[in-house]
């Protein structure tokens, strides 16, 4: 049978006890708010935490019969991006938003997850490409929860952008086949 975990503890590390299991999930894993996995002990847990909300490095998850449980950031294979100068690696950085890509930003360095064709041009760019592997801790969207201190509104400004992004995703799409109406 296995145990249910749908409470994440304010404080996280506050509430850690030694003999407590530890999970080590990667980026994309952690994002989701229903997860099932087996914990390095074999033993069965089902994740289901409220919508929206994602799990961070250090957060201690609390299961239905009181059991604890750490979430670590996994391991997994990167890409890093380096350049000569400040300039040229702000430059990449740009590009690399302009296609809403998932980064890790350091003050040397952008990391973010293989990906061939982002590769051929981050090299066009001038840029050094590195395949590292490492815990993949990317930046929080400007509109994250962690960003906004009500989370009610970031729902409401999603579902509103989310509605103005389909509108323009319809109309592009129209322009693009030539379509009139």
């Amino acid at each position: 049978m296995a145990i249910l975990f749908e409470q994440k503890l304010a404080g996280g590390n506050d509430h850690w006890l030694e003999d407590d299991e530890s999970l080590s999930l990667n980026c994309s894993e952690r994002q989701r708010s229903r997860l099932a996995v087996m914990l390095p002990s074999g033993r069965a847990v089902a994740i289901v935490l409220p919508r929206g909300d994602v799990m961070n490095p250090g957060d201690v998850l609390v299961s239905t019969c009181g059991q604890r449980l750490r979430i670590q950031a996994q391991s997994e294979s990167l890409l890093r991006i380096s350049a000569s100068s400040d300039f040229d690696l702000m430059r990449v950085t740009y590009h690399l938003a302009n296609r809403h890509v998932r980064a890790m930003l350091t003050p040397s360095a952008i990391y973010i997850e293989p990906d061939a064709v982002l590769q051929q041009m981050v090299r066009f760019l001038g840029a050094t490409v590195t395949p590292v592997t490492q815990p993949f801790l990317p930046e929080a969207g400007a509109y994250s929860p962690g960003h906004r201190h009500h989370h009610g509104e970031v729902v409401a400004l999603d579902d509103e952008m989310g509605q103005v992004g389909e509108a323009l995703s319809i109309a592009a799409h129209r322009v693009n086949v030539g379509d009139s109406n």
